[in-house]
């Protein structure tokens, strides 16, 4: 009797840590598909216009608002700040966020970094597009 009393605690307590452990790892699978979708996204806008350009900016500032992150903590890193890169040429974007994993008050909260990243090619000519202000993240 004694022993189905302690198994059924034992079962309860691995059902309840498997519980946990679920949501926290959809939580930084989501995370990170959204960090991905997202770096994908500049990859292809920096294709598009040849580098890193005030309106990708704006875009990415827009999505970490809606996602409610805290772009100071957001790390950016893409081939092509500041300046247009010819076509043909191999664009990247890096973006790495610190997922925070947290339980209420039964762990101590810590911090996981989750990078999405983005690659494209450039199809951007010289001379085609005007208007355009080249940054950096």
């Amino acid at each position: 009797m004694l022993d189905r009393v302690i198994s059924l605690f034992g079962v309860l307590f691995v059902l309840i840590l498997f519980a946990v452990c679920s949501v926290f790892f959809i939580g930084m699978v989501s995370q990170w598909y959204a960090l991905q979708s997202e770096a994908q996204f500049v990859a292809a806008g920096m294709s598009r216009y040849g580098g890193y350009t005030t309106d990708i900016d704006a875009q990415l500032k827009n999505f970490m608002g809606q996602m409610k992150m805290d772009r100071a903590k957001a790390q950016v890193k893409v081939s092509a700040p500041g300046a247009p890169v010819p076509w043909g040429t191999v664009v990247t974007c890096e973006i790495t966020y610190p997922f925070r994993f947290a339980a209420g008050k039964f762990f101590a909260p810590f911090e996981v970094p989750v990078t999405g990243k983005g690659t494209s090619v450039s199809a951007y000519i010289p001379g085609t597009l005007s208007g355009l202000i080249y940054t950096s993240p």
